[in-house]
C-alpha cells in the first residue's frame, strides 16, 4: 500500500489556485523558516549561482545584450511552465498551525507579465553574482531569479562580443533543495542557450490550457513510493534509534565543538567563501581516494573532526570528545520515474541518516609526542577516521529499509511549533554545541552543462542560508576542479577564521594521501 493519500495530491481548492499537504521533509524546513522568521531572515533559504558567458562573436547579431536578457526571460518564462512547483509557496495557517503548499496559475499573459515582473529581477551593481550574494539579498517568498551584469573584465575589454551574466536563485528550502537547484538552474542554461538561438521564432509555452499543471511536483512520499504503514519490524528499528539517540545525549563524553564568538544572540549575515582546486591537484586527490578505496566526500569529512580537534587547546592530560553530526544524501535516483530525473528539479528529494554520525577523537596532552611519533599518530588517526567515515555512508547507502523511513527520520528531527501568539516567535538562541556538517554536490558537470551553443558556464554553487552559529561545508567538482565551500554566519564567526578551517581541511587531506598522491 503506498501513499495515494488525497492530501498529497494537487487539488483546486479556488479559481486558479491549487493546494496539497507537505511532507515530513517540507515540513521540517518550513518549521525552522517559521521559528527564525523574527529574525528578518529566511532560514536555510536556497542561494543558487552560476555565471554564464555568451559568446556572439560568431552569432547572428554581434553582443546584443538585448537579446540575452530576453533569452533569460523566455527561459525563466518556459521553466515556470516545465517545473510550476518553483512558483508554489509553503503556506501556515495559525489557527490549525499546520503548513500547506499553494501554486496559483498565470492563465492570462497579463498574468505571466505580473510574476515575470515579481520573480526575474535585473540588480544593478559593481559586484559579482558571488559578491552579491554575500551582501544581505532579499529572500523573497516566492522562489526569484536575480540577474547581474558582473563588472568588465580585461578578457572581456578585449573580447567585444563577451557578454556576461552571473545568476542567484533566491528560495525558500521548502520549495527546492540543493541538487535540484543544480538541476534547475541546468535546465535554464540549457533553456536559454535555444532560446538565445532561435531569437523571435522562439516559442514560448501556454498557459491558458492549464498544462503546466501536468508537471507539479509531488511532495517526497509519492515520488519514492514510500509506504503508508510500517511494520513491526521498522516500528521497532525506529524506537531503537530514538532509544539511541536519547542514551548519547546522555553520555558523558564532552562534545566537539567549533569555536565561535559569543555576545550576539541574533544571527547576522549568511556568508559563503571558497577554495578551488587546480585541475592537476584534484586529479592527483581523486586517483589517491580512487586507490584507497574510498570517495572524496568520506575524505574531507574525515578531516572535520581533525580540524575540529586540532583547533582544541591541549591540557595537561589527554581528553576524549566526540564530534556528531550527520550525512544528506540526494534520494531522486531512488524516486520512480519521471521524479528520477531533471523533470522534477524544484522538490525535496533528499534524507538525512537516521542515526548520528559518531566519531571518537582524542585531544593529546600538551608535549606527549614527539615530531615523528606526532606524524606517525596522525596518520594512524586519520586512516581511522577514514574509514569510520566509509563505514557510516556505506551503511546508509546499504541500508535497504533506509528509503521507507526517511519521512520518518525527518519527522523526529522537527521541533513542534508553540500554539500561535501574535507576531513572530523569540528567535532561538546561539546553539551551545555548534558543530561542523558537509554536503556533498558530487560531480557538477553531469547536471550543469559546461557549455552550451553559445553559453560557457563557471562558478555553479548553491548554499542553505546559514543562521546558526555552526558551518556547513559543501564539496562539489566542475570542469574537473574540486571545490571546498563554507557557509557561516557573520554574527559568530570571521572569514578569515573559516578561510583558515577550508585550508586545514585541505591541509589534513593531503597530508593524510600524501603516500598515495603521485
Amino acid at each position: 500500500m503506498t501513499t495515494s493519500d488525497n492530501k498529497y495530491t494537487w487539488q483546486q481548492v479556488e479559481q486558479g489556485v491549487w493546494q496539497r499537504s507537505v511532507d515530513e521533509i517540507e515540513q521540517a524546513y518550513a518549521v525552522l523558516s517559521k521559528l527564525y522568521e523574527g529574525s528578518g531572515r529566511m532560514f536555510f533559504a536556497i542561494t543558487g549561482h552560476v555565471s554564464l558567458s555568451f559568446d556572439l562573436v560568431d552569432s547572428l547579431d554581434n553582443g546584443s545584450d538585448t537579446r540575452v536578457d530576453t533569452a533569460l526571460r523566455n527561459a525563466w518564462l518556459t521553466l515556470r511552465h516545465n517545473h510550476p512547483t518553483i512558483a508554489s509557496q509553503v503556506k501556515h495557517s495559525a489557527g490549525t498551525n499546520d503548513f500547506a503548499k499553494l501554486y496559483r496559475t498565470i492563465p492570462i499573459v497579463a498574468d505571466q507579465q505580473a510574476w515575470l515582473d515579481q520573480t526575474f529581477v535585473k540588480v544593478s551593481t559593481h559586484q559579482t553574482g558571488s559578491e552579491w550574494a554575500n551582501s544581505d539579498p532579499p529572500a523573497p517568498e516566492l522562489p526569484t531569479l536575480f540577474v547581474i551584469t558582473p563588472p568588465t573584465t580585461p578578457q572581456e575589454e578585449n573580447h567585444p562580443g563577451l557578454i556576461r551574466r552571473d545568476l542567484v536563485l533566491r528560495s525558500p528550502h521548502d520549495v527546492i533543495d540543493g541538487i535540484g537547484t543544480l538541476l534547475l538552474l541546468g535546465n535554464l542554461v540549457k533553456i536559454s542557450s535555444k532560446a538565445y538561438n532561435q531569437g523571435s521564432s522562439f516559442k514560448l509555452p501556454t498557459f491558458d490550457d492549464g498544462s503546466e499543471l501536468d508537471n507539479m511536483s509531488p511532495p517526497f512520499r509519492v515520488a519514492a513510493n514510500i509506504s503508508k504503514i510500517l511494520t513491526e519490524r521498522q516500528q521497532q528499528r525506529l524506537r531503537h534509534i530514538a532509544a539511541l539517540k536519547e542514551q548519547q545525549l546522555a553520555s558523558d563524553i564532552p562534545l566537539l565543538l567549533i569555536p565561535w564568538k559569543q555576545g550576539e544572540v541574533v544571527p547576522g549575515k549568511h556568508q559563503r567563501i571558497a577554495l578551488t582546486l587546480s585541475q592537476e591537484k584534484t586529479s592527483k586527490l581523486l586517483h589517491a581516494c580512487s586507490y584507497v578505496g574510498v570517495t572524496v566526500t568520506h575524505t574531507f569529512h574525515a578531516a572535520i573532526p581533525i580540524m575540529m580537534r586540532d583547533l582544541q587547546e591541549k591540557g595537561p592530560k589527554q581528553q576524549k570528545v566526540r564530534y556528531v553530526s550527520y550525512i544528506l544524501r540526494n534520494e531522486r535516483g531512488n524516486c520512480t520515474a519521471p521524479y528520477n530525473s531533471a523533470k522534477h528539479p524544484a522538490a525535496l528529494y533528499h534524507s538525512g541518516s537516521g542515526t548520528s554520525l559518531l566519531v571518537d577523537m582524542t585531544i593529546p596532552a600538551a608535549g606527549s609526542y614527539s615530531t615523528l611519533d606526532q606524524q606517525q599518530a596522525e596518520s594512524q588517526d586519520f586512516f581511522r577516521v577514514l574509514q569510520e567515515m566509509k563505514k557510516f555512508y556505506n551503511g546508509v547507502r546499504d541500508d535497504l529499509e533506509h528509503l521507507q523511513l526517511v519521512p520518518y527520520y525527518w519527522a523526529a528531527g522537527t521541533r513542534q511549533l508553540p500554539p500561535a501568539v501574535e507576531g513572530p516567535l523569540a528567535v532561538p538562541p546561539p546553539s551551545a554545541q555548534p558543530s561542523v556538517s558537509i554536503s556533498s554536490l558530487g560531480i557538477v558537470d553531469k547536471i550543469i552543462p559546461p557549455k552550451d551553443g553559445v553559453i560557457s558556464v563557471s562558478e555553479p554553487w548553491v548554499t542553505g542560508e546559514e543562521l546558526r552559529n555552526g558551518l556547513g561545508f559543501f564539496l562539489g567538482t566542475y570542469r574537473d576542479q574540486l571545490c571546498l565551500s563554507a557557509a557561516y554566519n557573520d554574527a559568530w564567526h570571521e572569514k578569515q577564521e573559516v578561510e583558515k578551517y577550508l585550508e586545514m581541511c585541505m591541509g589534513i587531506v593531503f597530508k593524510g594521501l600524501e603516500p598515495y598522491i603521485f
